[in-house]
C-alpha cells in the first residue's frame, strides 16, 4: 500500500502511516457495483488502488451528468455530506473491476494525522472544483474536451462517448462533432463552434 500523499512527509514515521493505513478495510467492486447512492449517508473516505468509478446524477427524466470520475491513486469522499449532514446527492459506481481502500471516518476523526490529510483533500477537491466551475462557465464545448483530452489523457480511451459527455455537460452527437472537427484539424474547424 501507497502511503497518503501528506504522509510522505519525512516527518512522518513509517509506522504511524502503516497505523493509519492499517484502518482501511478493502473493498473489490465489480462493474456497475455501486459504492453509494444517491440518497446513502457515506460516512467514508476513499482511495483507488485500481479501477475506475464514477460520481454520477440521474435526474427524474433520465438524463445522466456524471459529477467526477476516480481512478488509481484518487482519495474521495462526500463533502456535501460531511459538511451539511445531508445523505448523499450522487450515487457512486464502479466503471470497471475496482480494488478500493475504504476508511470509516469515525476512526480517521480521531487520529492526529487526520488534520492534515483532510486538508490536503480539501485543497485537491477545491482546485479541481474551481477549474471545473471555470471551464463550464467560459469555455465552449470543444474547449471543455480538450481540457479533458490534456489533462486526462488516457482517461478517454477507458471511456464510452456517452459518459465522457456526460461529465463535459454535452450530448453525444456534439461529442462526436467535435471528435470530427479535432480529427480534420483544419484552423477552421478547431475554431469555436455552437457545439
Amino acid at each position: 500500500m501507497e502511503r497518503p500523499p501528506f504522509c510522505r512527509d519525512p516527518h512522518i514515521d513509517e509506522q504511524e502511516a502503516r497505523g493509519l493505513l492499517s484502518l482501511a478495510r478493502l473493498l473489490s467492486l465489480a462493474p456497475r457495483e455501486a459504492l453509494w447512492r444517491a440518497g446513502d449517508r457515506p460516512d467514508l473516505l476513499v482511495r483507488v488502488e485500481r479501477g475506475l468509478l464514477r460520481a454520477r446524477v440521474v435526474l427524474e427524466d433520465g438524463r445522466e451528468y456524471i459529477k467526477e470520475f476516480y481512478w488509481e491513486g484518487d482519495e474521495f469522499l462526500d463533502f456535501h455530506h460531511q459538511l451539511s449532514g445531508q445523505p448523499a446527492r450522487y450515487s457512486v459506481e464502479a466503471l470497471e473491476p475496482c480494488r478500493l481502500l475504504v476508511f470509516p471516518l469515525a476512526s480517521l476523526r480521531g487520529h492526529r494525522l487526520w488534520p492534515a490529510w483532510y486538508q490536503h483533500l480539501v485543497s485537491v477537491q477545491l482546485r479541481i472544483k474551481e477549474e471545473k466551475e471555470l471551464l463550464l462557465l467560459t469555455g465552449t464545448p470543444q474547449a471543455r474536451y480538450q481540457h479533458f483530452l490534456s489533462h486526462f489523457p488516457d482517461l478517454d480511451a477507458r471511456l464510452p462517448d456517452h459518459q465522457v459527455a456526460a461529465y463535459l455537460g454535452i450530448t453525444p452527437i456534439s461529442l462526436s462533432r467535435i471528435r470530427k472537427r479535432l480529427t480534420r484539424g483544419s484552423p477552421a474547424c478547431l475554431a469555436s463552434g455552437p457545439d
